[in-house]
This record gives structure tokens, C-alpha cells and sequence, in this order.
């Protein structure tokens, strides 16, 4: 789920944390392993809820296009700078169409490619833009005063958008709040919560809803801290809820802190959420971190019912897994990269698919230039998936990969690409 970090010094939490969020990018560094939050001795009291500013709308159209992308699209992506990109849709046979967009790193698109948000600002955002890509309808929603906003994640009937807004720290309390903004009229709804470092009450950045669309998912975060993951926590937010503390909402914990080493993800019907880890007591063969250890030898998926956790790949071998893995366009397989490390870096990397019965095949070999290493994976056709590399000199790459054959054929270069998300 490409990335880069960026400014905001005195607020480290969040640009490890944002860095880890951009769709489909390699994780930045993160320590291994993340301390447990102790349980608040006092819960926090959030501020009074308010309402957001009110946002811009530009109405759509007159001439609303029959079809809002080009015949064959398969995933969304962005290409450029951090700052500046463009966004292209991109077909199998890895033609890209550009959209005419204009948008930044951590960009965001609804499932079905209809709606695209971005900040409307360079880092740090003032606003988040949401545009419907069919006819043109625009929001422009602007932060509230004294927050940036960071990060969006639209609901699977593409009827909200979730993000956050934060407040930079300078105390022991950081103000924070989840944005819900409606589709339909650009209005929104914003739940408020105040975070301490010795508080459950965390912000997060949001990276999905469920099914039902009832709950919203959020990575949460230690502002202030290098702890970019610090647990993963599900908010009730039925459709039409009205603004509240987010202390006053039902929540529940589906991933602590520590046990997972990249943001997760949802599978296509929103039912599970799988992530990579490391064993503790695990250290793949010729591993030698300069800085950060972010080698990962397990993948899981975890039942968002049940919240039961089940063990998909574990390598014990001396190898290690790549930092991403992919779920197929039905849920039914995962694509992932298994290999060996030459120092900080892979020495090379298998991609492999794993089906629902537990066997595994190999596909073909990651494209991986000397020091380069492994981005983002993202499967978006029954039989095409798509990698992100970024090489020695940090060029990110993106290549198109054929499941049947294992071919590989490069899309583009650049400053920073991104895949944003696979169109159905």
C-alpha cells in the first residue's frame, strides 16, 4: 500500500506512520518490535465534538462521460514526486491513460476507481480534495483550524470517506479526530479524541471500513514517538452517525502493537485483513541491518468476525518474505515474495501464490536490480499482478507481472510512483 518520508521533525510518529500508509510503498524503517501500551489509569476526556468547516462543492458536469476510465482498466496509479504527481489508469497489457489529475503521495481511490482523494496542499495537507472521477462533482474540505489532515480510506459502497485530522504536538496531549465526510453532499461528521502517551486512546490513520460499512479500521500510532504501528482498532461509524467523542464510540483492538510490521490489508470483500511479522526469535541467514531491522518471515491473515488470527506462511529456512503481499481479485489466493537478504538488502526474491488449500507455487522471479528492493505488490486481474520496486539510487519503478508465465514488463520510472488501488 511508494513512499517517502518527509518534514514534520517534531512529530516523527507521523511521518513513519504516514510513510508506512501510502498504498503500495516500501515500509520505512520501524523498529521490530513495539512496546505495549500500558492501560490508562484515567481515561482521557476528549474535547466537546464540533463541526468541521464547511466544505467547497464544484457540481458536476454537464456532460457526465458514460464511462469514467478507459476500457480495461485494472489499477489506479500515481507518478511524479511526492509533492506532484499525476494519475494514470493502467490497463493488463500495461498501457496507461492519464487522467488528468493532479494529486500527492498519499492519494486514495474508492474500489471501483469513482472517487479519488488527495490533499490539497503539499505535505502538511489543509484540505483533503475528493473528486468524482464519472462527473466531475468536487469537495473540497478544509482542515480545522490548527490540524492537518493525513491519509483517507472510502467505504466499499463509496458513499464515505474516512480520514484523520491532527493536531501537531506540543504538550503530552495531542488533539486528533476522524473525519467522515458524506458523498453525496460533501457535508461532514467529525468524532474528536485527545491522545497521551499513556492511553489506549490513540489516532490512526484510516485504512479501511468493513464490509457492512459500520466500522471503520485505523492504524494507530504514538505521536511524538518513532512508533509508526501501535495497534490496529476497529470504531463503530454506522452510516449516518452523528459527531461524538471517539471515547464515546464502540471499539475494539484486532492487532496490537509489536505484532505486525506493515500496515495491513483488506481482503476484496472486506472480511479479513493480512500482514507480514517476525518471529523474535527468528534472524534470516547473511541479514546485517544498517539502521533498522525490518526483516519479516510471516504472513497472516486475521477474521475481522471472529478477530482469530491464522498463520498463512512462515519461513524458517535462513529466507525471509518481502515487506507486501497481495490478495487475489477473488480473496481466495495471496501472492507474496520469498528470498534470501546480501547485507540490508535481498539477494533475490521468488514471487509465490498461496492458495486457499495451503499450496504454494511459484510464479517467477521480482525484478530486483543490485541494492534495490522490494516495494509494494498489488493483484489486480486473474492473471496480472503488479510490483514496485525502488533501486539503489531510489527510483521507483513499476512492472507488470504475468501469474501464468512469471514475465515481468516495465510500466514507468521515476521520483515516486504509487498504485493506489486494482479496479474490479
Amino acid at each position: 500500500m511508494h513512499r517517502k518520508r518527509h518534514v514534520l521533525l517534531l512529530f516523527t510518529a507521523v511521518v513513519v506512520a504516514l510513510s508506512f500508509l501510502a498504498c503500495n510503498a516500501p515500509p520505512p524503517p520501524s523498529p521490530t518490535s513495539l512496546p505495549s501500551l500500558p492501560s490508562p489509569t484515567v481515561p482521557p476526556v476528549p474535547p466537546s465534538p464540533t463541526s468541521t468547516p464547511t466544505s467547497t462543492v464544484v457540481p458536476p458536469t454537464e456532460m457526465p462521460r458514460a464511462g469514467w476510465l478507459p476500457a480495461g482498466t485494472i489499477a489506479l496509479y500515481l507518478a511524479g514526486t511526492w509533492e506532484n504527481s499525476r494519475l494514470y489508469a493502467l490497463a493488463s497489457d500495461g498501457t496507461a491513460t492519464d487522467l488528468g489529475q493532479d494529486v500527492q503521495g498519499w492519494a486514495a481511490v474508492s474500489r471501483t476507481g469513482r472517487w479519488t482523494a488527495r490533499p490539497g496542499s503539499p505535505y502538511p495537507a489543509d484540505s483533503l480534495v475528493i473528486v468524482n472521477l464519472a462527473d466531475g462533482t468536487t469537495y473540497t474540505i478544509p482542515a480545522t483550524p490548527g490540524f492537518e489532515i493525513y491519509g483517507a480510506a472510502f467505504d466499499t459502497a463509496e458513499t464515505r470517506a474516512a480520514f484523520l485530522e491532527l493536531e501537531p504536538p506540543t504538550g503530552e496531549d495531542t488533539p486528533w479526530a476522524i473525519v467522515v465526510a458524506n458523498l453525496a453532499d460533501g457535508s461532514t461528521a467529525r468524532f474528536e479524541a485527545t491522545a497521551r502517551l499513556d492511553s489506549a486512546l490513540l489516532p490512526g490513520f484510516p485504512i479501511g471500513w468493513s464490509a457492512a460499512g459500520d466500522e471503520l479500521f485505523i492504524n494507530t500510532f504514538a505521536p511524538a514517538t518513532e512508533y509508526g504501528t501501535a495497534g490496529v482498532v476497529g470504531i463503530a461509524m454506522p452510516p449516518g452517525a452523528a459527531p461524538a467523542p471517539v471515547d464515546a464510540l464502540a471499539r475494539r483492538e484486532l492487532l496490537v502493537g509489536g505484532t505486525y510490521s506493515s500496515v495491513p490489508r483488506l481482503s476484496p470483500d472486506a472480511t479479513r485483513l493480512f500482514y507480514v511479522a517476525r518471529d523474535p526469535d527468528y534472524t534470516p541467514a547473511n541479514y546485517e541491518p544498517i539502521a533498522y531491522d525490518v526483516a519479516v518471515n510471516q504472513l497472516w491473515t486475521l477474521d475481522l468476525a471472529s478477530g482469530l488470527p491464522a498463520l498463512l506462511v512462515e519461513v524458517t529456512d535462513g529466507g525471509a518474505l518481502g515487506y507486501d503481499a497481495a490478495w487475489s481479485p477473488d480473496g481466495a489466493q495471496v501472492l507474496f515474495a520469498q528470498g534470501t537478504y546480501a547485507g540490508d538488502t535481498f539477494a533475490g526474491l521468488t514471487l509465490r501464490v498461496r492458495d486457499g488449500s495451503g499450496a504454494v507455487r511459484d510464479v517467477g522471479s521480482l525484478p530486483l536490480e543490485p541494492q534495490a528492493n522490494p516495494s509494494s505488490l498489488d493483484w489486480c486481474a486473474p492473471d496480472v499482478a503488479l510490483a514496485v520496486v525502488t533501486t539503489a539510487d531510489s527510483t521507483y519503478q513499476l512492472h507488470t507481472i504475468d501469474l501464468a508465465s512469471g514475465g515481468t514488463s516495465l510500466v514507468t520510472s521515476g521520483d515516486y510512483v504509487s498504485v493506489l488501488g486494482c479496479i474490479p
